[in-house]
């Protein structure tokens, strides 16, 4: 089962005997991660499990929810926002592999992630190990940081951080109502108690009526005054040597859209392509499935291959066959709460000086 058939069996929208069956199933296992996840949390929470500095300021940003929340673009402008105030950022994340079956080794040996926040944070140096503590003390001993931002980490509670930004997407805001693996929920929802500062994605693909009821409902476990909302909004068109093009390109053409990302629902709602394809969150790309999609592209009589910057990055090609291969470049707009934001983070980095 691929993320888009479990997200359709999570979400209600797969009917039938079996998909109830399942997820009956699904609702039952949901009960030994629910009562580990609240161990855990309890023992942070009695300091019976203890939390490690890293010797400077650490800032995370993170999702209560598996998926995508727009996390890399609100990771970028953070790093670049302290930057620009003049501080030495470091960039700290558990990084992901390359799988062992990948036959494409064109892309080299690092992740998507990685690469992608490299183009967005030139300049800027980013740690990757699954040990985050260990991590944070490489990045300031080695690259003399003197704050760090920690990407995915509201559930790594074993580094100890100052400020705690949770992302939520409007579009799928609290994982069907369930924790994993009957719905996409990391943790409880009173775990937001522990945010400082909420921010709402992806708020322009929502009704405002839904996004007033979201709000009022997560007012229970935090403060409407710390809640911030933004869009992703398209900017243009890039390829892998770096050229390129504006927006109207996609009018223009017969296009055909494909990612490997967390939730691909959101990549294809701005675009209206001839056809559209899912592949798993990192995907990495085989030379098979390059050429598949070449045939695809071929058979549709495709104009041009549209994929995110994530997915770019793993894809070094200007072209999969006869068809010229673009990424749509995305930035954040903030609609409300930036100077919040702002404000929050020159806070607590004075606090701590």
């Amino acid at each position: 089962m691929d993320e888009t058939d479990f997200r359709a069996l999570v979400s209600g929208k797969r009917r039938g005997p079996i998909a109830t069956g399942l997820r009956a199933l699904l609702w039952l296992a949901k009960w030994p991660y629910h009562a580990a996840i609240s161990a855990r949390n309890f023992a942070y929470n009695t300091n019976a499990l203890a939390t490690h500095p890293a010797n400077v300021p650490v800032l995370s940003i993170g999702n209560l929810t598996t998926g995508g929340t727009g996390k890399t673009p609100l990771v970028a402008w953070l790093a670049n926002h302290l930057a620009d105030s003049g501080h030495q950022v470091g960039l700290l994340s558990r990084g992901y592999r390359r799988p062992n079956n990948d036959t494409n080794r064109e892309t080299g040996s690092g992740n998507d992630e990685k690469r992608l926040l490299e183009t967005l944070c030139p300049g800027t140096p980013h740690v990757q190990d699954p040990d985050r503590v260990a991590g944070a003390r490489q990045a300031v001993a080695q690259h003399d940081c003197d704050v760090l931002v920690l990407d995915d980490g509201f559930q790594h509670r074993r580094l100890r951080r100052i400020l705690d930004i949770v992302l939520i997407d409007a579009t799928c805001p609290l994982g069907y109502g369930h924790l994993l693996p009957r719905g996409l929920l990391r943790e409880p929802l009173a775990a937001l108690r522990r945010a400082s500062l909420v921010i709402l994605t992806r708020i322009d693909q929502v009704h405002p009526d839904r996004l007033q009821q979201l709000k009022d409902r997560l007012s229970t476990w935090i403060d409407d005054k710390r809640i911030a909302e933004v869009t992703f909004q398209p900017t243009g068109l890039v390829n892998s040597d770096g050229a390129t093009l504006g927006l109207d390109a996609l009018n223009e053409s017969r296009v055909l859209t494909f990612c490997g990302i967390g939730n691909p629902e959101a990549f294809h709602a701005s675009l209206d392509p001839v056809d559209l394809r899912n592949f798993p969150d990192h995907h990495h790309y085989g030379n098979d499935e390059l050429d598949e999609l070449a045939s695809w592209a071929d058979r549709h009589q495709a104009e041009l291959l549209l994929t995110t910057c994530k997915d770019l990055v793993k894809i070094p090609r200007t072209q999969l066959g006869h068809t010229p291969l673009w990424a749509l470049q995305i930035g954040v707009q903030w609609v409300s709460g930036r100077a919040m934001v702002e404000t929050a983070v020159a806070d607590v980095l004075d606090a701590n000086n």
